[in-house]
């Protein structure tokens, strides 16, 4: 087992356009998104697919790196309420990304596919359950590969370099026990995760 890249992960959810006069607001999750920041590189900000995470083998979310750069241009505008006049809806609020948790995570290549593994040290205690993202997590990850006058290929042949860039693609592929309870001896040990 080899392990390609590890650093700091912060998961983030947009909660839900509201009206502007809303009396209170709800936390409706409008997107999902996670924040890899490498002990060497840039930070990357990741979209999900999805509302969650795969929570089950074989479950497939695409996911799209949407930002690339310092910490402060990664989540910068994300950070932020906005307020905005629609022509058909009016006053609409856009209230800031809200934290789900935060620790580290390793890009972990064992045999002939990568691992995307995480461990979070603190979840916030009022994140919507639908987000459903576990403490731990052990998920395969497939890269974008696309050559000349093809379409783009999924495969586990790639690195976390591959997501070095703005617009880059992947796809996260639940794992055996998605939420990492599952027993990760048969794939090797990475120092992070027990």
């Amino acid at each position: 087992m080899d392990v390609l890249e590890r650093g700091d992960i912060v998961f983030l959810f947009r909660p839900t356009v509201q009206e502007a006069d809303a009396l209170e607001s709800t936390l409706g999750v409008q997107s999902l998104f996670l924040v890899l920041g490498p002990e060497r590189g840039q930070c990357r900000r990741v979209r999900i697919g999805k509302k969650r995470l795969p929570a089950r083998a074989g479950e497939r979310f695409w996911a799209r790196v949407e930002r690339v750069g310092t910490m402060e241009r990664v989540v910068g505008f994300l950070m932020e309420d906005e307020h905005y006049t629609t022509k058909t809806r009016g006053e609409r609020y856009q209230p800031a990304a809200r934290p789900i948790g935060q620790g580290s995570y390793e890009f972990v290549r064992h045999d002939d596919h990568v691992h995307f593994v995480y461990r979070l040290e603190h979840v916030e205690p009022d994140a919507p359950e639908e987000l459903q993202v576990a403490d731990v997590g052990d998920y395969l990850v497939l890269f974008e590969r696309t050559e000349p006058g093809t379409r783009a290929v999924w495969t586990s042949v790639g690195a976390p370099s591959c997501l070095d860039d703005e617009g880059a693609e992947l796809v996260i592929v639940g794992h055996g026990d998605c939420s990492g309870g599952g027993d990760r001896r048969n794939h090797g040990e990475s120092e992070m995760v027990e």
